[in-house]
């Protein structure tokens, strides 16, 4: 579990990969800094703004999930879900209460 020690706005000034979709975050954007701890061990990454969000918004990441290339996790799950096509006669995977 990434337990989260401090966090900081910073202008990058080299290329760095962001911690949560693994993207790339050029030299001279707006990025935030993480300093954690993992394990009994100090980390530090990167994060793209919108990705620190999703993380700060979604309750999930607070827990154990939180992990190097989370958020690129969440979106292709998220996709596949949305890929589903249930017609109205499709049975529900599920009994309905009674």
């Amino acid at each position: 579990m990434i337990y989260i020690r401090n966090k900081k706005m910073v202008t990058t000034r080299k290329d760095h990969t962001c911690f949560g979709c693994e993207k790339e975050i050029e030299k001279g954007k707006s990025a935030v800094y993480v300093t954690a701890k993992e394990d009994e061990q100090h980390i530090q990454f990167h994060l793209h703004e919108e990705c620190n969000k999703m993380i700060a918004k979604d309750q999930w990441f607070a827990g154990s999930g939180l992990y190097k290339g989370c958020i690129r996790d969440a979106k292709k799950t998220s996709e596949e879900l949305k890929s589903i096509n249930i017609s109205s006669s499709d049975e529900l995977p599920f009994v309905l209460g009674r």
